[in-house]
C-alpha cells in the first residue's frame, strides 16, 4: 500500500492530509503517524452535505424529474440516512 511505503520511508517531519472512511485497514497503517486525527463520519455538517449532494442530484437529473415529491424525498431521506458518512 502506497501510504505503508510512506510511512516506512522514514522522511523527517511529513505533513500529510488523509481523507477517508473509517476503514479498519487504513486507520491501522496510519496508527503510527497520527499526532493529531479528527473524525468528520458522524457529524451534521457532514450528514448534511450528504443530504444536500443527493437532493441536487434527485432534483436535477432529467431521469427524475417526473417522480412524486413523495418518492422523491423518500430516495433523500433513505439515502442520507444509510448513507454512514460517505
Amino acid at each position: 500500500m502506497l501510504l505503508e511505503e510512506f510511512i516506512h520511508s522514514r522522511i523527517p517531519h511529513p505533513h500529510i492530509c488523509v481523507t477517508s472512511r473509517p476503514e479498519t485497514d487504513i486507520k491501522v497503517a496510519l496508527d503510527a503517524l497520527a499526532f493529531s486525527s479528527v473524525s468528520l463520519h458522524d457529524e451534521s455538517g457532514q450528514i448534511r452535505d450528504i443530504n444536500n449532494y443527493i437532493r441536487s442530484v434527485v432534483n436535477t437529473d432529467p431521469k427524475m424529474q417526473w417522480w412524486t415529491v413523495e418518492d422523491k424525498e423518500l430516495v433523500i431521506n433513505t439515502l442520507t440516512k444509510h448513507a454512514d458518512g460517505m
